[in-house]
């Protein structure tokens, strides 16, 4: 597992008798952050303990080994970039200063390639990466701690000093352990010794990164979704939501998905990379595209998708031990590794399809009652009714022949029916009168009018008798 937030790398010495007197690489433990200003701290550092020493197996006559510092009351561990000069003693005070401050004298001074490339070794070998996957990166199986010390030692000092120029070590047992080389010890230091120096090594620069990354919707574009998508969809109403194209400054991504409401289910959703493959959103992805397949029953609403990328780099410090009268002591250099993030989000929206509900059966129409029998018109006997009183037919006054008598003004003649447009004050109103008159059968209205013609017939017949009476002569 690759560590990171902080990578030191140090100085390495050579005693009297070729005793090593190796430096220290570090690493601090996950969650801690590096300072970002670290100039205004004030530092302390002295040389660690040799108990916390992690010893290596002899190449080229040469044992490394692994010392502690501690920096900021922090026990860190790295490796030497000085083979000749001798490593100060355990407790030795030292001074905190900047990469210009170096007091030696070889190519780590010399050449800004050099200082990039042992930056770069120390950022990708052990123990800054856990030995499986340096063994991994290297090719090799069942890399062993004192073969992985032993490897990126000589590789720093291949820059630093030209050590072994060549690049073939040989390897025997360790100087300070009685662990015997294993049979595939030497195959194992050489091919880590190899990656290191070799074309993967492109150099770590000293300086603050710049992250970047970008999230852009292509949907609609005429980019045909991999094949394995197609085998989701179940109903032609399925969203397709993508390519969701990725841009970032690194190859890796920090991906997460979060519903825009609560009604969305993650867990309904499918996400592909361009390959088809699933997306695994609670790791670290490597892709420049993505598809996410919405089933049409997913309730209305949307994602929110944010990446992040994350570029490391570092700045250097010196550990400088205090000289003495005769000598100085190897410089430890410390390497903090910086890190800078960058985000982007996305959100993406789906709609889901109105559900069609069938029309309702229609009702079954009430069974047909059959109609009424219409029972036969019996014409019933009129109820009695007081019949309206004949006119009576009065003698006829005595008149001259000159003067007839003819009905007074106010008078209306018998048998007539004056009309009047006073409206009716009786309770028995027209509609009540036309409610019983509808009530009469046909046969009893006939009756009637037959009744009122006869009554006019004879009243005219008197009034014709009375002027005849008149009329004849005494």
């Amino acid at each position: 597992m690759r560590r990171t937030l902080m990578v030191s790398l140090a100085t390495v010495s050579l005693g009297g008798g070729m005793v090593l007197a190796p430096g220290l690489a570090y690493s601090a433990p996950l969650g801690v952050e590096p300072s970002s200003d670290i100039e205004e701290q004030s530092d302390t550092a002295v040389m660690g303990p040799a108990q916390e020493y992690q010893h290596g197996l002899t190449v080229n006559g040469v044992a490394p080994t692994l010392r502690s510092v501690v920096v900021n009351e922090e026990s860190i561990l790295a490796y030497c970039i000085e083979y000749w000069v001798q490593a100060a003693d355990p407790d030795h005070e030292s001074a905190v200063t900047g990469w210009e401050d170096f007091t030696g004298d070889n190519n780590f001074k010399t050449d800004p390639q050099v200082r990039k490339n042992v930056a770069w070794i120390l950022r990708n070998s052990y123990p800054t990466l856990e030995l499986a996957e340096l063994s991994e990166n290297a090719g090799v199986n069942h890399l062993t701690e004192a073969e992985a010390i032993s490897a990126t030692q000589s590789a720093i000092w291949h820059f630093t000093d030209d050590f072994v120029p060549s690049g073939d070590l040989t390897v025997n047992n360790a100087a300070n352990s009685a662990v015997p080389v294993a049979a595939d010890s030497e195959h194992n230091v050489q091919a880590v010794f190899d990656y290191l120096t070799g074309e993967h090594n492109t150099g770590l620069n000293e300086q603050e990164v710049q992250a970047s990354v970008t999230l852009v919707d292509a949907t609609g574009t005429q980019q045909e979704p991999p094949a394995q998508l197609e085998t989701l969809i179940e109903d032609e109403e399925d969203h397709v939501l993508g390519p969701i194209q990725l841009n970032a400054s690194t190859s890796q991504i920090d991906l997460e998905l979060n519903p825009t409401n609560s009604e969305v289910d993650l867990t309904e959703l499918s996400v592909l990379d361009a390959n088809g493959d699933t997306l695994d959103t609670s790791q670290e992805v490597t892709t420049d595209e993505m598809w996410i397949h919405v089933p049409a029953e997913t309730a209305t609403g949307g994602i929110n998708i944010s990446a992040e990328s994350t570029e490391y780099g570092y700045t250097g410090r010196l550990i400088t031990p205090e000289p003495d009268a005769q000598r100085r002591f190897q410089t430890i250099v410390v390497v903090d590794q910086t890190s800078h993030q960058a985000t982007s989000e996305l959100e993406l929206t789906w709609q889901q399809p109105d559900i069609e509900e069938e029309p309702p059966a229609p009702e079954k129409p009430p069974a047909s009652e059959e109609p009424p029998t219409e029972e036969p018109l019996v014409e019933q006997p009129p109820a009695e009714q007081t019949q309206p009183e004949q006119p009576s037919v009065e003698e006829p006054d005595t008149a001259t022949p000159d003067e007839p008598n003819a009905p007074a003004d106010d008078e209306t003649p018998q048998g007539q029916i004056t009309p009047t447009n006073e409206p009716s004050t009786s309770s028995e109103t027209a509609p009540v009168q036309a409610t019983e008159a509808l009530a009469e059968t046909g046969a009893h209205q006939t009756r009637n009018i037959l009744v009122a013609l006869g009554t006019l017939a004879v009243g005219a017949a008197l009034v014709v008798a009375n002027r005849l009476i008149r009329k004849k002569p005494e």
